[in-house]
């Protein structure tokens, strides 16, 4: 997928240097402050062209709201004008030089989001040429439909075109959305340094408190994974195994992982990153947990091939997938569940003995 030219770009930007430097960036060693098993989970993370290309969009989407947000809420006359001579969409261009701001654990998230939306989108076109959503022949009664209505919306703000100029919610959980609007202030600042040409106190002094009001607004349960959450919990256990199947059939990964969470004590994030893992075995696990039937299972295997190495056109490792699955039983996914529950740095130590010669 091709994102659309941003016509708000200079044209050294428009070269693509620093496109290609973003992409390079998101899938190289972070040199920031975080351990070596972040890091090391990083590099290990396969991204496709779409997902780089998903990635990106949302990020520039998401730094245009909070920049908005951020510059609309500075009163000092003096640093509103030098905020506007930046332009707007100055961060999603800066931070394309300034990629260290990003946490792995940022990049983790926004990885994770970006695959869901990309799905959604895929899945989106593909409706539109054949049938209706599997989720939608489910019978749900007026309040979880309504739930289920309101979490599909939220969703939608995750596909919508992909125009780098364009202002997306960013409705992301609180540590990830700390995280982008102090990099938003932190860009907004050196601009403003470098339009002064001086020490930027006094930017600092005004763009700070306005930050912090942009987070002290911002509420993480009207996202679209607390949302998920609220509806899955809602949810008696039998309802959640038969809606598991439905929202895979729809790639609706969000919902499935929500679903699982409450069903399994392990967190959405796992979850999702158990889906996209290039190995199959958490995907067994996981499909056996949730009581997923062989066809979905090969139509979910189908639906992840780009982002999980498996060839998505390939039959023959299709059919071998859902072999393998077949294999799977529930205590071997239960031992599976008992690994992922524990601390992950014990894990991780546990991981390196064992590799250990």
């Amino acid at each position: 997928m091709t994102v659309v030219n941003d016509p708000g770009r200079s044209s050294h930007q428009a070269s693509g240097g620093p496109s290609a430097y973003l992409t390079r960036r998101l899938i190289a060693d972070v040199r920031h402050s975080a351990d070596l098993t972040a890091l090391a989970d990083l590099t290990s993370h396969r991204w496709t062209d779409r997902l780089r290309a998903e990635a990106r969009f949302h990020l520039a989407a998401m730094m245009n709201a909070i920049e908005q947000a951020i510059v609309s809420a500075v009163s000092d006359p003096p640093i509103a004008r030098l905020l506007s001579e930046l332009g707007p969409g100055y961060c999603r261009n800066a931070i394309e030089h300034q990629l260290g701001l990003l946490s792995p654990d940022f990049v983790d998230h926004l990885r994770r989001r970006s695959a869901m939306a990309m799905l959604l989108r895929q899945a989106e076109d593909g409706r539109s040429r054949r049938a209706a959503s599997t989720l939608g022949e489910q019978a749900l009664d007026a309040p979880h439909s309504d739930a289920l209505a309101e979490l599909t919306l939220a969703e939608q703000n995750w596909h919508m075109p992909m125009l780098l100029d364009a202002a997306m919610a960013p409705d992301l959980p609180a540590e990830p959305f700390h995280e982008l609007a102090w990099s938003v202030a932190a860009l907004l600042v050196q601009g403003c340094e470098r339009l002064m040409e001086a020490d930027g106190a006094a930017a600092v002094k005004m763009i700070a408190p306005a930050t912090q009001r942009v987070i002290a607004r911002h509420d993480e349960a009207e996202g679209a994974m607390g949302l998920a959450r609220r509806f899955a919990r809602a949810l008696p256990p039998e309802r959640r195994f038969s809606l598991a199947p439905a929202a895979l059939a729809d790639a609706r990964l969000l919902l499935f992982a929500a679903l699982a969470e409450c069903e399994t004590g392990l967190s959405i994030d796992a979850m999702i990153d158990a889906l996209l893992d290039q190995a199959a075995a958490p995907r067994h696990a996981l499909f056996r947990l949730m009581r997923i039937d062989d066809a979905t299972v090969f139509r979910v295997a189908e639906l992840l091939a780009p982002l999980t190495g498996t060839g998505a056109q390939d039959d023959e490792a299709l059919a071998q997938f859902v072999e393998s699955y077949r294999r799977v039983d529930q205590a071997q996914a239960a031992r599976w569940l008992e690994g992922m529950m524990r601390p992950p740095a014990l894990a991780d130590k546990l991981a390196l003995m064992a590799a250990a010669p």
